[in-house]
Order: C-alpha cells, then structure tokens, then sequence
C-alpha cells in the first residue's frame, strides 16, 4: 500500500487506535513580578522577625548587645604610627639620648591618633 503524503502530514495526521490528545480546561492563574516581589519581601521581613525573635529570646552569655568600640585601625594603627618616621632607641645615647626618645615618641604618639592600648605594644618596636 503506496501513501503519497508527506512526512509533515504523516507526523500531523492522528494515528490510529490512539485516543487523542486531552487538553485542558483549567487555565492557570497569572502572576505577576510584582506579586512575586511581595511574596520575596513578605518572607524576608518573616524571616528576619522570626530571627530577631530567637535572638532575643536566648540566653548567649557570649553575645554583645552593648555598643562597640572604634577599632583600632580607625584609631591609629601601626603602619600610620611608623609613617611618622618615630626615632628608634638602641640604649648607646645614654640618658640624653633617652630623653629625646621620649619627646620624639610621644610627640609621634599625638600626631598619629595611637589609643592608650597600642602605645606600649608600638613603642616596643622601636
């Protein structure tokens, strides 16, 4: 049995002892990107409440709920205190000597903002 149809019709042509295609009357809903942005906004702030609420409730002794303190690095750290170019004291000046390190080290001190914790550990580099 000779079919002079194409291969495009046979592929679109029903074939036979198949039930054909259901389709179907349910139409699904649109949604649209606002409504999906409200959805991500609506579970973050969820989220966020939820673990505002956790933090709240446990009892880490651990946690610091007090303000901070300015860093060090804002405060004046040691590649700011060595740019002042300080004078190093190797104990051959005598007491002259160590009294000039003194004026200059402090002085060094007051023009690179160094906080009271750091003097010490900077001044023993020198």
């Amino acid at each position: 049995m000779a079919d002079n149809r194409t291969m495009a019709q046979m592929l679109q042509a029903p074939i036979e002892g198949m039930p054909p295609k259901r389709t179907s009357t349910f139409e699904t809903p649109a949604i649209t990107l606002a409504a999906i942005h409200q959805l991500i906004t609506d579970g973050i702030s969820t989220a966020l409440k939820d673990q505002a609420a956790t933090m709240a409730s446990a009892s880490n002794p651990n946690r610091n709920t007090g303000p901070t303190g300015t860093p060090v690095s804002k405060i004046g750290n040691y590649k700011e205190f060595v740019s002042y170019q300080p004078f190093y004291f190797n104990g051959m000046e005598g007491a002259v000597g160590l009294i000039r390190w003194f004026k200059r080290t402090e002085s060094v001190f007051s023009h690179s903002n160094c906080a009271k914790e750091n003097k010490v550990t900077f001044a023993t580099v020198l």
